[in-house]
């Protein structure tokens, strides 16, 4: 069972008993204004977890939802998703959601920056890259946080909502993370 510790959190595949959490900050509007999943209601989340019992976390061609729980007591505070493109050799994508309550305590840049450690060094990806909508600014800042950089800029390329959106893709090689991760 894939799990990954840093100094205040754990993350680790997300259970069945997340999923009443997951769904309440996943349809928050504030959350979900920018994203592409905004669960209907809880036994949508409980179906999608459901369905990442049986995939291997690191498996090509999926997406792996893991949840960033607080290593004192436990508490979701938020999901980290991390797919393998099949027709991407050697590169991951990744995505990261907190709960509202949880934001601006540094939690997003902690659980990054040790999925990018385990990416980089334990799986030996090549580049890791994100998309965000370019009106999210604090997920922008994360990703430049952690040494992502600016990519490329998809106009109305992505549909949510009713409505075309656009797509900023940040980036970055094993190179450039061997030179920029945090000192352990």
């Amino acid at each position: 069972m894939l799990e990954l510790m840093t100094q205040r959190l754990v993350l680790r595949p997300l259970r069945l008993s997340d999923s009443v959490a997951v769904f309440e900050y996943r349809s928050n509007p504030d959350v979900s204004r920018f994203q592409v999943w905004e669960p209907q209601d809880v036994q949508e989340v409980r179906s999608f977890i459901a369905g990442l019992l049986d995939v291997e976390p690191d498996m090509t061609g999926t997406w792996y939802q893991l949840a960033i729980t607080l290593r004192e007591t436990g508490e979701l505070v938020g999901d980290c998703g991390r797919h393998f493109p099949t027709e991407r050799q050697g590169q991951a994508e990744v995505g990261i959601t907190l709960a509202p309550a949880h934001q601006g305590k540094g939690y997003a840049t902690e659980a990054l920056e040790r999925v990018l450690e385990y990416l980089f060094g334990d799986l030996d990806k090549h580049r890791v890259y994100a998309t965000v909508d370019p009106r999210n600014a604090p997920s922008i800042a994360l990703l430049e946080r952690v040494g992502m950089r600016r990519e490329g800029h998809l106009r109305e390329s992505v549909w949510v909502r009713g409505e075309w959106a656009d797509d900023v893709i940040y980036a970055m090689l094993e190179k450039e993370w061997m030179s920029h991760r945090p000192s352990e």
